[in-house]
């Protein structure tokens, strides 16, 4: 048996206090952009905790992610992004997720529905993440130290449930951007605090 797995099931970590893996994890969304394109961004600063339950599918997350982080590789458009008409981070400068409920799925092994309240904006909404376990393998720079488990998931959203603007009207119609956002989830969590490991490499001070 391995350690660091749930008994009782074939995935997911043994019972007890991960962390989200930051460095190692990537938190997109996807949105329509001037009606007919697509944009694709990133959220880089995010820390999160799974507390695991003996039973797995009593386990908890929280998930906190700094709104103002949002990356989308045009500093102009991030700019806007951050700004009122948007997000808003100097009002509200935190997005977080807090699972309510974990449902297993019995058509697909090793996938499960995780439900929760997420907040944008000041404003929560129930959502749910369709996830699935990709796999387990000790860390590749500290092998004997740390243990990680990844994971991924989707689910869309409206900004209009959120109270976040989608910039207006443009001249050919539909909004600057769209109603609708795909987010696509690939983390990854370790049994010990990666503070430790972001301050050796110089990610964060």
């Amino acid at each position: 048996m391995n350690p660091h797995s749930s008994e009782g099931y074939d995935f997911g970590p043994a019972p007890g206090h991960w962390h989200l893996d930051p460095i190692h994890s990537c938190i997109i969304f996807v949105a329509r952009y001037l009606r007919y394109g697509r944009v694709q961004g990133t959220f880089s600063d995010a820390k999160g905790a799974v507390m695991v339950a003996e039973d797995p599918m009593q386990s908890k997350v929280d998930v906190g992610i700094r709104a103002s982080s949002v990356n989308t590789g045009v500093q102009a458009r991030d700019d806007h992004l951050r700004s009122a008409d948007f997000l808003d981070v100097q009002n509200h400068p935190e997005i977080r997720f807090t699972s309510t409920r974990i449902e297993e799925r019995a058509v697909q092994k090793r996938t499960f529905l995780l439900h929760g309240d997420l907040t944008i904006h000041g404003t929560t909404r129930p959502i749910t993440l369709d996830c699935q376990w990709a796999g387990e393998a000790p860390d590749y720079a500290s092998p004997e130290d740390t243990y990680g488990h990844f994971f991924a998931g989707n689910a869309q959203i409206r900004l209009s449930d959120f109270g976040v603007g989608d910039g207006g009207p443009v001249p050919w119609g539909g909004r600057l951007v769209g109603d609708t956002i795909d987010i696509v989830l690939e983390l990854r969590v370790q049994d010990t605090d990666p503070i430790h490991f972001q301050r050796q490499i110089g990610h964060v001070a």
